[in-house]
């Protein structure tokens, strides 16, 4: 009986043998993003710089796709019109020695594919992350990319011949900020901006100082920024924040105000993090990532998400962080969302303190790992939680 069962599954093994194809790979293609409060995440990846990862998210905390974009990735740029993807990429030809080469990397949204390359001079910023880095002029003609070797200059693209047109030198200037289809600024060393024009080739047309609008010793500006229209809102290292009115013309500081009262200045609470602004379009609400600490401490996570009406200079709301946050970005939509890509050590506090306590910063170092939480940004309540990403410094989120 035993050898009549194994003839016959052998004769059934045999036939569907014959008529098996195989799996032909096959790429997915996602739907139209508009309106579903999805977002990207990425970061330098450190330790694993040279497999750099940007990691699609739905507004569920679902996972959708990821891109792979080299060595310590910062740029992940939008082209809505072109429904085009841009990644600005470095990659050596021994993983992390030999020749270099740069390119931007034009990715389809649909399927996540690559469609073609451009390259351009290795020579783009490989910086922890923030705004300005790689940015699109408002009409998507051009890219334009800042370099750091140290010398500083930004590096043009034309995205309707997919070349590289030009090298502009920017010394002591830092950032883009896009201010219409061919006006850009960068921030300066002396507080003030540098003023760029484009004509309809991607060469300079104008290139010219604007006067210092912030003391860069007192109450420097960082460079994350968050764009209303015309009107740029940056935060300060004594926690003040600028609107600043970018436009054809000029610059010029149109509103200052604390982001902090003078009760919460004497108990140390200041700006925290990497990417620690947002702005909600629809109803003019500027997020500001915040902690307490020393004025050295500006750049470590924060605990708490800020909220100001841009109109009233008012503080509207305190949300509180269910972890430390490195970066904080907010859906567009009539309920925005707030996303936080965070750090978090995965212990129990007695375990956490006694690593602290043996081994000091170093051994917490060693164990942080990162998550992601999605917060309803009208209560402050927490809606999901994405554990289980790949070990690596995510500190950058966009909103898609």
């Amino acid at each position: 009986m035993l050898k009549l069962l194994f003839a016959g599954l052998l004769t059934l093994c045999c036939l569907s043998h014959a008529e098996i194809q195989p799996e032909k790979a096959r790429a997915e293609v996602l739907p139209n993003h508009s309106g579903k409060q999805w977002f990207w995440v990425w970061g330098n990846r450190a330790p694993s710089q040279i497999d750099g990862r940007a990691f699609l998210f739905n507004s569920d905390g679902k996972q959708l796709g990821q891109l792979n974009t080299g060595f310590w990735p910062n740029s992940l740029v939008p082209a809505e019109k072109r429904n085009e993807l841009f990644s600005v990429e470095t990659y050596f030809t021994r993983g992390l020695r030999g020749q270099r080469t740069d390119v931007v990397t034009v990715y389809d949204p649909a399927t996540l594919s690559a469609k073609r390359e451009i390259l351009i001079p290795p020579k783009r910023i490989n910086a922890l992350g923030n705004t300005g880095l790689g940015v699109i002029s408002d009409d998507e003609r051009f890219l334009l990319i800042l370099n750091y070797t140290p010398a500083q200059s930004i590096s043009v693209v034309d995205l309707e011949s997919n070349q590289f047109v030009t090298e502009i030198e920017t010394p002591g200037c830092a950032s883009i900020y896009p201010a219409g289809n061919r006006d850009f600024y960068s921030i300066c060393g002396d507080g003030g901006f540098l003023h760029l024009r484009l004509n309809n080739n991607g060469k300079p047309l104008l290139r010219e100082r604007i006067k210092p609008l912030f003391d860069p010793v007192r109450d420097f500006l960082t460079t994350s920024a968050s764009r209303s229209g015309s009107t740029w809102y940056f935060v300060s290292s004594e926690n003040n924040a600028y609107a600043i009115d970018m436009n054809a013309d000029s610059a010029k500081v149109t509103a200052k105000w604390s982001l902090v009262s003078d009760k919460e200045r004497d108990k140390n609470w200041r700006i925290s993090g990497v990417q620690h602004t947002a702005l909600h379009q629809r109803s003019g609400h500027l997020y500001v990532l915040m902690h307490q600490g020393a004025p050295e401490t500006r750049e470590e996570p924060g605990t708490e998400a800020w909220v100001y009406d841009i109109k009233t200079h008012t503080r509207v709301q305190r949300i509180e962080l269910k972890e430390l946050s490195l970066g904080i970005g907010v859906s567009q939509g009539a309920v925005p969302l707030l996303y936080s890509v965070d750090f978090f050590v995965p212990m129990p506090y007695l375990a956490m303190l006694w690593v602290f306590l043996t081994q000091g910063q170093d051994g917490i170092m060693k164990v942080l790992q990162n998550c992601i939480t999605i917060y309803d940004s009208n209560s402050g309540k927490l809606l999901h939680r994405i554990d289980g990403l790949p070990t690596g410094y995510l500190n950058m989120v966009l909103p898609w």
